[in-house]
């Protein structure tokens, strides 16, 4: 594997080092519980969740294997200290959440199906931002110092068969906002989510996650605030999980690298064999996570 351009910062270590005073990782694919709120964000132990996905072989939604890792996302959720976990139906969503201290919410998401193509696996588009969620709900401090946090992993993000994106595509997340809606179904009430962040493809060993056209400006200044290097530049609106939120009026971020392999957007190895696991790394995924991690407690405040 190639290493990221992006050199990760010190990101963790400085927002825990914050918390402290105001209040295993490799390739098994295991699911061992890890302690809540105490190590900082780990990229090796992200790149296992990657990995682990990536081992059930392609996931398009309603496919037995997107059922089984449904499940398996749920208990890691569960073990990684989320509270509230469910499924939510008819399309498959993984929620939980993680108590704040300060009023409202704030929903982080990534989606977790990938794009029924023969052979397609989804290492980058689809596992990486799962894997980001994943070990931020692990290394998170309880209680957040900020709004709560809604966990959404959403399911029905690809279009199905050769369905057009624009009318198959972003099931889960519009599920979700119906839900929020109405309060129900393990989404918070849409008046109180104050801000959505959605991580998606942000496994690339060649990383930059400039800013998506639709993205809140103040959203994605804080994560560039977190880490000037990584967050940096500027892209077209990108349709994403993150559209059903903004038309709802909720302020989101796509933390996205819409660049995957050579060539204009989206890159030579989006939806292709080659998004594989020799296409993505852990340093990737610890630059993303260092950089959320730091920037969550202020995602939604006032």
């Amino acid at each position: 594997m190639t290493k990221p351009r992006h050199r990760p910062g010190a990101a963790a270590a400085s927002v825990l080092a914050a918390i402290a005073l105001a209040a295993g990782c490799g390739g098994s694919g295991g699911e061992a519980a890890a302690p809540v709120g105490a190590d900082g964000f780990d990229g090796d132990r992200a790149f296992a969740d990657l990995r682990a996905q990536v081992a059930l072989g392609p996931r398009p939604s309603g496919s037995a294997a997107n059922r089984r890792l449904a499940r398996m996302l749920a208990r890691r959720l569960r073990r990684a200290g989320a509270l509230d976990v469910l499924i939510q139906r008819p399309v498959a969503n993984v929620v939980g959440s993680v108590p704040g201290r300060d009023p409202g919410w704030v929903v982080l998401g990534a989606h977790y199906d990938t794009k029924d193509l023969p052979g397609f696996v989804g290492a980058n588009d689809g596992a990486s931002g799962v894997a980001v969620v994943l070990e931020l709900v692990r290394s998170l401090p309880r209680p957040l110092p900020g709004p709560s946090l809604a966990v959404a992993l959403f399911d029905g993000e690809e279009a199905r068969g050769d369905r057009e994106f624009d009318e198959d595509g972003l099931r889960g997340s519009r599920q979700y906002v119906d839900y929020a809606a109405a309060g129900r179904l393990g989404a918070p009430p849409l008046a109180a989510i104050g801000a959505m962040v959605l991580l998606d493809m942000v496994g690339d060993c060649d990383l930059a996650i400039p800013r998506e056209a639709g993205s809140d400006p103040g959203l994605y200044e804080l994560l560039a605030t977190a880490d000037p290097e990584l967050f940096d530049g500027a892209v077209a609106a990108i349709a994403d999980d993150h559209v059903p939120f903004r038309e709802a009026g909720i302020p989101a971020v796509d933390v996205i690298d819409f660049e995957f392999g050579p060539g204009p957007p989206p890159g030579a190895l989006w939806h292709t064999r080659g998004d594989d696991l020799e296409a993505v790394c852990p340093a990737s995924l610890d630059a993303v996570g260092e950089a959320v991690l730091e920037a969550l407690p202020r995602l939604g405040s006032d």
